[in-house]
């Protein structure tokens, strides 16, 4: 990976994934209930997911970001006027939700699902780094990605991840692959999942 990884290090792409969307808020649906379905079934899941809560009087909705295996959620907008044209996202409260995930690395997980490899991880910010962390110690990895961000993505990979389409069936085959040496069928269970176009 790009992140000073050495080729020793690299980790098969089957255990790469990526659900490509065009950035409507249904991904964050999608992907927060397979996180959910995995924990459920017994999985070590790690990561994030987005959640975005509209706020009676305003504009823009409050981004709130869920680590996985604390359950902690954490507000990631910075409150700004109605007339802003500034960036929303609270770097101080994406800071502790980064520590959150790179200590449950520390800790062991069956697999990482981040909402999104997005601005923030393009520029080699956000939760980058945990991602390659994750990658280099064999973790699988399921991330939502913005078709904006596919370039830098495709960079991050190396060549080495796969890219699904933001559908259930998609998400069950690759889940299916990367954990079938675990013995656990996750098919039905993924597949009942909301579509997402």
């Amino acid at each position: 990976m790009s992140d000073n990884s050495s080729d020793s290090d690299k980790t098969p792409g089957v255990l790469l994934a990526a659900i490509q969307h065009s950035g409507e808020r249904r991904i964050d649906g999608l992907v927060a209930f397979i996180a959910g379905q995995l924990k459920r079934q017994g999985l070590r899941v790690g990561g994030v997911v987005q959640s975005n809560v509209e706020q009676a009087g305003k504009y823009r909705c409050d981004m709130r970001l869920e680590e996985l295996t604390t359950g902690r959620v954490v507000s990631i907008s910075q409150q700004l006027g109605p007339q802003s044209r500034g960036c929303r996202l609270n770097d101080m409260a994406l800071e502790q939700i980064v520590a959150l995930v790179e200590a449950s690395l520390e800790d062991g997980l069956d697999i990482l699902i981040l909402n999104k490899f997005g601005r923030q991880e393009a520029e080699g910010k956000g939760l980058r780094t945990a991602l390659a962390h994750a990658v280099a110690a064999g973790i699988p990895v399921l991330v939502g990605l913005n078709r904006a961000y596919a370039a830098e993505w495709r960079e991050f990979c190396e060549g080495e991840g796969q890219l699904l389409a933001a559908e259930p069936a998609a998400v069950a085959r690759w889940l299916d692959a990367c954990l079938a040496v675990s013995g656990r069928a996750l098919w039905q269970t993924i597949k009942l999942a909301p579509a997402t176009r």
